[in-house]
């Protein structure tokens, strides 16, 4: 049987709709706790610009696990985020199981194999429902892993299906997940294996597509431009994912509005910036938020 997917461009319009009010009487622990662990002794800017967008998308709280080289810095850049040494197993495995979203892979490195079992384990083991963005590393050690066991991802890391897992590949690791097997112009294939695999996709690309499970919709950004070319951009991404998934109910608008804002707000710094960076977007977050859901559409 052939499926006929529909093709849906984000807009100001839809995006403006999934923008969360906040009440009067609100409070931190509204919006969600996120946990970013990333950032080996020579990536500590990977997990820094993925706590940025966080922070700046709306976060309540975000705890950041990382190389004990990166802390001080971190205290410097990001006051507002609270750290851990990623060496501390124990204290990793209880702030899992006490957070709402979890980001894995931002600078993680792909000789981290102790830490990225401890994760697994932790997390497949757990009763508590997540949020999961598997981003960069943490796709490359998953891809591995699908390579060398006969176990779909939600028998990986979620076997009693008990979390949502977002994938945020780019074309290589997109590659490397699908084991090659799956073109990533071939959308059809694409929803099948998304289904499957029971992850909502991002596909990164110069027109990012968003593949949700058992939808019959492709979700299509076309906003973007190539000052945006540039290291930390995909991290910053992350974290605005990361960053909305504790706010909106459904994982899957977090996703369409982190995606669309962080091409849209690249597209207004390049009217007068020849290069896009991610501290850029992250800094116009907040604002960029607060300028949609005031527009008359």
């Amino acid at each position: 049987m052939v499926v006929t997917l529909s093709k849906v461009d984000l807009n100001l319009t839809a995006i403006k709709s999934l923008i969360p009010v906040r009440d009067k009487d609100a409070y931190k622990n509204l919006f969600g706790h996120v946990l970013i662990i990333g950032g080996n002794h020579a990536m500590g800017g990977a997990t820094q610009m993925a706590t940025m967008a966080t922070v700046n998308s709306g976060a309540g709280l975000t705890t950041i696990a990382t190389d004990s080289a990166n802390l001080p810095a971190i205290h410097t850049v990001l006051p507002e985020a609270m750290i851990m040494d990623w060496t501390d197993v124990s204290a990793i495995q209880q702030m899992i199981e006490k957070v709402e979203v979890l980001l894995v892979g931002p600078g993680f490195g792909m000789d981290n194999l102790d830490l990225w079992q401890l994760i697994k384990t932790t997390i497949a083991s757990s009763k508590h429902s997540l949020r999961i963005i598997l981003d960069a590393d943490a796709l490359n050690l998953l891809a591995a892993d699908l390579a060398e066991e006969d176990k779909t991802i939600q028998e990986l890391l979620s076997p009693d299906n008990q979390h949502e897992i977002i994938l945020t590949p780019h074309q290589g690791e997109w590659r490397r997940l699908s084991a090659g097997k799956v073109p990533a112009d071939d959308q059809a294939r694409v929803q099948n294996w998304v289904d499957q695999a029971g992850a909502i996709l991002i596909l990164k690309g110069s027109s990012t597509e968003i593949y949700v499970p058992n939808e019959l919709v492709i979700y299509r950004n076309p906003g973007g431009n190539p000052g945006m070319a540039t290291g930390g951009m995909g991290d910053t991404l992350a974290g605005m994912i990361a960053g909305l998934a504790g706010q909106l109910n459904k994982t899957a608008d977090a996703v369409k509005l982190a995606v669309f804002l962080h091409s849209y707000i690249g597209d207004q710094l390049y009217e007068d910036h020849y290069v896009v960076l991610p501290s850029q977007i992250s800094k116009r977050i907040p604002y960029t938020m607060k300028e949609i859901s005031k527009k008359e559409i």
